[in-house]
């Protein structure tokens, strides 16, 4: 079973592993900028909820919600208000493949609307550059709702309120 618990200091260079591997790497950048996000979770970075996925107590993987309109810079201005963007990964090799990633988007994209009932969207971008698009992520996603929206060149999940 898979389980969230929030990022805690002792997590952030086993985060910083595994984002130093090529399969995580080649999308996720510099992991120093990463580790500079989680260490300032509490100050200049505290609208980012950063958390590690666990199987089994046994962590797993990371993933992290943030309010859109919180990130600095133009980005913010193209989400509607009450938009939260998602990141996650798997952090051992040996996982990938086997469902893991559709379980994590669908556990990190229920949190969001937990702590967040006035969400009207969740956003993900798992594209580097135009020329470089993690296609197993944007099956993950697509699985999991979301879908490509031309405007913004992200993955929008849509809240509908029944």
């Amino acid at each position: 079973m898979y389980l969230l618990r929030v990022l805690q200091e002792d997590d952030i260079e086993l985060v910083r592993t595994w984002m130093q591997q090529d399969y995580v790497s080649m999308w996720f950048g510099d992991a120093d900028e990463w580790v500079a996000e989680m260490k300032g979770r509490d100050k200049e970075y505290d609208f980012i909820h950063h958390f590690i996925v666990e199987d089994n107590q046994t962590p797993i993987g990371f993933v992290q919600y943030y309010d859109y309109s919180k990130i600095p810079g133009e980005e913010a201005l193209s989400q509607p208000p009450e938009t939260y963007g998602i990141d996650y990964m798997i952090g051992d090799r040996q996982l990938l493949g086997q469902g893991i990633g559709k379980i994590l988007v669908k556990i990190i994209c229920d949190k969001v609307l937990i702590e967040n009932p006035s969400a009207v969207r969740i956003a993900a971008d798992p594209t580097i550059e135009e020329t470089r698009k993690n296609v197993a992520s944007i099956k993950v996603l697509e699985a999991n709702g979301f879908e490509f929206d031309r405007v913004s060149g992200l993955y929008i999940k849509n809240i509908s309120f029944k």
